[in-house]
């Protein structure tokens, strides 16, 4: 009688027995004989996971093999180093170009100069190189140019635990067609830096827009919100400690309420959750000083307006117009409007 065998499996039950084993596992699976090695290498490359600044290892694996490139619908680099851009991996999307997913992590995000880090890298180029492959999946290129059509997540986190802000300097992040969940953290994000053509409006299927721990302006946020189709949520978590930088300061936030509600209902027959918090940096962290509330009463009355919403997090008086900014009529939202039972619950639409 022959021995059990993973090799003598049908190839169905190996792929959920390799889908549900960790990377390193997977590693060594693929080393065990050639036939393994030849089921278990899609999924290995499949989602690549990148720490500790060994992007160039991966960056040469896709060089030297180019069957590989095709596998890849995952990538995310997280890097603790602050020594380490976590854009070195940027030169190597062009190949990949099933991308599906993209999370940048971490590192550090050094936007203004080409000064050497010590590894023979420069951070400014590196990032440029970053903003011109967003530009290249976007409406800016013709779609037989664009060198990907597959990319549905793209997250950008710069995690450095300062209050050094970084200006993102390109709007293509907010118009790749077929992008349905972005979220951007740590970065300045002024009216300066989002522009939405006319002739991209309502033109991208994103689904969810999440900001967090950035200084958002009203006028770049109303911007962004020009190029969903059906946006379903928007999240922001605004900071205050992001308006300034050495070389530009952004304006700040003066708008209504009313302003607020024209751009979201650009979205009203889709949009299901919203979050408006802040946060600020205290004693060297970074903390939620007004935790939002879910489904306040004081916002009831708008949501009434949009058919699918469920779940509005923050959205009072307070947190309005902190981010609206100290002008806006936010304060006139009256608290107690709807029941308890309504605000936490489900509502009738005006």
């Amino acid at each position: 009688m022959a021995k059990p065998s993973l090799s003598n499996l049908p190839n169905e039950l190996l792929h959920l027995v390799i889908e549900n084993i960790d990377v390193p596992s997977r590693s060594a699976l693929a080393r065990t004989c050639r036939s393994l090695h030849a089921v278990t290498t899609p999924h290995l490359y499949s989602c690549a996971h990148i720490q500790k600044g060994k992007s160039n290892e991966f960056m040469r694996t896709i060089s030297d093999k180019n069957e590989y490139s095709n596998l890849v619908h995952e990538v995310k680099v997280a890097c603790e180093d602050f020594e380490i851009s976590p854009c070195r991996i940027v030169p190597c999307l062009d190949k990949l170009q099933n991308l599906q997913s993209l999370a940048i992590i971490g590192g550090y995000w050094m936007w203004d100069t080409d000064k050497d880090n010590g590894t023979g890298e420069k951070w400014s180029t590196l990032e440029r190189l970053l903003y011109d492959y967003l530009k290249k999946t976007s409406l800016e290129e013709p779609i037989g140019s664009r060198v990907s059509q597959n990319l549905r997540s793209l997250t950008m986190d710069r995690q450095e635990g300062n209050l050094d802000s970084a200006a993102l300097h390109s709007s293509h992040a907010f118009i790749i067609p077929q992008l349905h969940t972005l979220k951007l953290r740590g970065f300045q994000i002024d009216s300066d830096d989002i522009e939405v053509k006319s002739e991209f409006e309502r033109m991208t299927e994103l689904k969810s827009l999440q900001i967090e721990r950035s200084f958002v302006s009203f006028k770049a946020l109303a911007t962004a919100l020009r190029a969903p189709s059906a946006l379903q949520y928007l999240g922001i978590v605004h900071t205050e400690e992001y308006k300034h930088h050495e070389l530009h300061s952004a304006d700040s936030n003066n708008a209504t309420m009313k302003e607020f509600m024209d751009i979201l209902l650009l979205h009203r027959q889709s949009l299901e959750g919203i979050k408006i918090d802040f946060e600020e940096m205290t004693f060297g962290e970074w903390t939620s000083c007004h935790p939002p509330e879910i489904n306040t009463a004081s916002f009831l009355p708008y949501a009434k307006e949009f058919p699918k919403l469920k779940r509005w997090e923050g959205c009072d008086s307070y947190s309005m117009s902190v981010f609206l900014g100290g002008d806006s009529d936010a304060s006139d939202l009256e608290a107690g409007t709807g029941t308890e039972e309504d605000s936490e619950g489900e509502f009738e639409v005006a």
